[in-house]
């Protein structure tokens, strides 16, 4: 109960009693004085919820000052604080004020979907599609799910341009990809590596990004432009890598879809010289099903040609399929896999790729966001290296961990961090290698 204390609010189902509804001006809800010193918390609620509804934010202000002054309310009544930030188009109290609730309760699904509406308001629409995601793994009614599908068709419809940037350090026992064998067999020879051909470790700095544009989003053929690039730069330029990439195209709807056909580039250097330019094309179908299961499937095929190697000269045909979904209110899994040919000049070096991959994102509170994932492939090369006088045929293994923490900002930049082993098994000596890396990194979102 409350103690005796005076405010007027409004009742939506009583007689007029002010003075505007002897006039004839009334336009809304009536005000009569209304006591609450013999309301319990639970019925104070409910009026605030009442005035907010009726678009008398300040009245309702007035009830949760009072309750949170009171320290009463609890969750409900931060809930009702949202919903009134919510209201009066304040999004970024909005969005605090529920992601502070899902961090002590995640499994509240109504909070959520406000934040995602919220975040769909405020044109967060990658943010919003991901609330939207945690909210539907706890098979909330028909009606909800179809709502739901609406909202992320309309993230995906309105999508214009998006971009990505992000900087770091990156030490690494593996800076330039080689092997820790001292010695490899060369014509059936044993020959000793010299140092600079065996792995070697350092620290960099990676900076990176990816950027997107859709033109003519709102007719029937959009196009659309995307690009990509990170530098990563050693204190040995010898080891330097850098790389870009873009791609163009029509999209067009299809079976409730989206099928991309794109002209794809993509340029490398390695230690200040060209390494390899590729040119070729794509088609990439995306399709969000029952607005539950997120799916992709792609077809891209290339040419790659190498600045000093012609006999890695290759044909390469690749077909990726990869699929996510929420698997609770505060986790998403998601899977993938790979097979690509690649037909080269020098036939020991043409191959088969297989690779496949999975692992599952979760939210745990004070703004973390962890993320473990997993990979295995395999590679199986046409004919003997002669060289090596071996086919070459190897197996890896991947696993990654990252941290992300949201509510942290750093000149609009939010850390992270990313550990990834590898390690490959070769029947070739000189393609066995393992490598641990670091990322400690900046993100922004645009």
């Amino acid at each position: 109960m409350f103690g005796p204390v005076l405010v007027y609010a409004a009742t939506l189902a009583a007689p007029a009693t002010s003075a505007a509804a002897h006039d004839g001006n009334s336009n809304g809800p009536e005000l009569r004085e209304t006591r609450l010193e013999h309301l319990s918390a639970d019925d104070v609620l409910a009026l605030a919820g009442k005035l907010i509804d009726a678009g008398r934010y300040e009245e309702a202000q007035v009830l949760l000052d009072r309750l949170a002054a009171d320290g009463a309310g609890g969750v409900e009544r931060a809930f009702l604080d949202g919903m009134l930030a919510l209201a009066r188009k304040d999004y970024p109290q909005a969005e605090r004020l529920l992601r502070k609730i899902l961090e002590g309760d995640p499994s509240l699904v109504r909070v959520r979907l406000e934040l995602a509406r919220t975040l769909f308001l405020a044109k967060k629409d990658e943010q919003a599609d991901y609330q939207f995601r945690l909210a539907i793994a706890e098979h909330p009614p028909e009606t909800v799910i179809a709502n739901i599908a609406r909202f992320r068709e309309a993230i995906r419809a309105r999508r214009a341009w998006r971009f990505n940037v992000n900087i770091g350090i990156a030490p690494d026992t593996n800076i330039n990809s080689a092997t820790n064998k001292e010695q490899v067999d060369i014509f059936g020879l044993p020959f000793k590596l010299d140092d600079n051909a065996r792995a070697r470790s350092g620290i960099g700095m990676v900076a990176g990004g990816d950027a997107s544009v859709r033109l003519w989003r709102f007719s029937k053929v959009p196009v659309y432009l995307g690009a990509y690039g990170r530098v990563l730069r050693y204190k040995d330029h010898d080891f330097d890598d850098i790389y870009v990439g873009g791609e163009a195209g029509p999209e067009f709807r299809l079976s409730g879809g989206r099928l991309r056909a794109t002209a794809t580039a993509f340029q490398r250097w390695y230690g200040g010289k060209d390494l390899v330019t590729s040119l070729g094309g794509r088609l990439n179908y995306d399709k969000v099903i029952g607005g539950k299961l997120g799916i992709d499937a792609s077809l891209a095929f290339r040419r790659d040609n190498y600045a000093r190697r012609r006999d890695l000269d290759a044909w390469a045909i690749e077909a990726t399929l990869s699929a996510n979904r929420a698997i609770s209110l505060s986790a998403i899994g998601f899977a993938y896999t790979t097979v690509r040919r690649s037909i080269a000049h020098e036939p020991g070096y043409s191959n088969w790729n297989a690779r496949i991959g999975g692992g599952v994102l979760k939210e745990i509170g004070w703004g973390l966001r962890p993320q473990l994932g997993i990979e295995v492939g395999r590679q199986i090369n046409d004919e003997r290296l002669g060289v090596f006088g071996r086919t070459r045929r190897d197996w890896s293994l991947q696993a990654s961990a990252s941290i992300y923490k949201r509510d942290w900002n750093i000149a609009g930049f939010a850390p992270s961090v990313k550990v990834t082993w590898s390690r490959t098994y070769s029947t070739i000596a000189f393609y066995d290698q393992k490598r641990l890396r670091t990322e400690f990194g900046l993100t922004k979102a645009f």
